[in-house]
């Protein structure tokens, strides 16, 4: 099992991570302003009137508000991951696991050489030491 996979599939998707993350934060949000206006009316209704209609919509939310927190921890784990392993890089490795793996767009390997003036073949070597301390950083080993 190489666990560089694992590493790599991580860091191309922390820009979906990092966008679902607000927008679960947002979801939440949106539930609890709603669980509160459920609950205030719930509370306002007269006594003769059957609030089951409003009972079952408060489960509702309150089932989708716990789903909600769930992914949102899912989404904080893998986040927290990300960050973990690229705090044991230094500027050149982020650099090269950003324009690599995260942000990869065409002609990065040049801007890279140009930046840091190095070979192309170093930049490949670098790019896969800066992998494996990654790796090693979020997993604790890079192949079992």
């Amino acid at each position: 099992m190489d666990y560089r996979d694992y590493a790599k599939d991580l860091l191309s998707r922390k820009k979906s991570l990092i966008s679902a993350y607000s927008a679960i934060k947002g979801e939440l949000n949106a539930l609890e302003v709603e669980k509160t206006a459920c609950k205030n009316a719930i509370s306002n209704l007269p006594p003769d009137y059957d609030g089951r209609i409003y009972d079952d919509r408060l489960i509702n939310i309150l089932a989708d508000l716990d789903d909600c927190r769930f992914r949102r921890s899912v989404v904080e784990r893998e986040l927290l991951k990300i960050e973990k392993g690229m705090n044991g890089l230094n500027d050149y490795q982020r650099d090269l696991i950003d324009g690599f793996f995260v942000d990869y767009t065409h002609g990065i390997t040049e801007e890279l050489m140009e930046k840091w003036f190095k070979e192309r073949s170093t930049l490949y070597l670098d790019r896969n030491r800066a992998l494996e301390v990654f790796t090693r950083s979020v997993y604790g080993v890079v192949q079992l």
